[in-house]
């Protein structure tokens, strides 16, 4: 009777907190938890309400427009971006070098763990165009293991204009461009950024508070902290997608 007396103390010792922080979280008005930082050139503005009071307001900055064809043949655009959480990256098909390392790590660290969640999605943009076409992304998917779930495509590679998709990278503050001395005859990075549902770019502060912006997709530390990071995006739009709901539920 002892036995069971100290296991059912031990239980509520353990799970009791649990709950009632769930409780506490769920039942909060706003998001409290800590969040991503914003990063890129915000803008103030300024507004003036009934009384004429001035108010000031941050138009936090947001990624560009942008057009483009993905390797099921669909066109994606900077629309796509909203209602979802993005991870994008830069590669080509016939790199040498970091492009197989980087999306190996994509599909094992990122993909495979968050393609169940519908407001997921990673953008996987070609630095040369003009080779990897519809027909050469959809062979490269498939040959990754980037296959749909539930009849939606997570992982979407995609070509387009090849000035505009330079242009892009510029935007995320990512490189891509051609470069006869790289290998394969292109340059870009092995980083990742991360978008949030409203196509703002989001990323955690270092240990000196600096924004990191991006995060290396070939460094294991780095690929820790996306996963993290990414999971703190999903509990911040679950989290405001509940209020909604509560808010709009006590309107009708």
């Amino acid at each position: 009777m002892k036995r069971i007396y100290k296991r059912a103390l031990l239980v509520s010792i353990l799970i009791v907190p649990v709950l009632l922080y769930l409780v506490f979280v769920y039942s909060a008005r706003e998001v409290f938890f800590q969040t991503l930082d914003y990063f890129g050139p915000s803008e103030v503005v300024t507004k003036t309400d009934d009384k004429g009071n001035t108010i000031y307001d941050t138009i936090r900055y947001t990624v560009p427009y942008f057009r483009g064809i993905t390797h099921k043949g669909e066109i994606i655009t900077s629309d796509s971006l909203k209602g979802k959480i993005t991870a994008i990256n830069f590669f080509f098909t016939t790199c040498p070098s970091i492009c197989g390392p980087m999306n190996f790590h994509i599909k094992e660290r990122i993909y495979d763990r968050f393609k169940g969640f519908d407001n997921f999605q990673i953008l996987s943009f070609t630095v040369d165009p003009l080779h990897d076409t519809v027909e050469v992304l959809e062979a490269y998917a498939r040959q990754i293991g980037a296959a749909d779930v539930n009849g939606r495509t997570v992982w979407k590679f995609v070509t387009g204009d090849k000035d505009s998709i330079y242009d892009l990278a510029k935007a995320v503050f990512l490189n891509a461009m051609e470069d006869e001395t790289a290998p394969g005859g292109f340059l870009h990075s092995e980083l990742i950024v991360l978008v949030d549902w409203e196509g703002r770019l989001r990323s955690r502060r270092d240990d000196q508070g600096n924004i990191i912006g991006a995060y290396s997709s070939l460094d294991q530390m780095a690929l820790k902290e996306i996963q993290e990071d990414i999971s703190v995006l999903i509990a911040e739009y679950e989290k405001l997608e509940s209020l909604k709901r509560k808010k709009q539920k006590k309107s009708k």
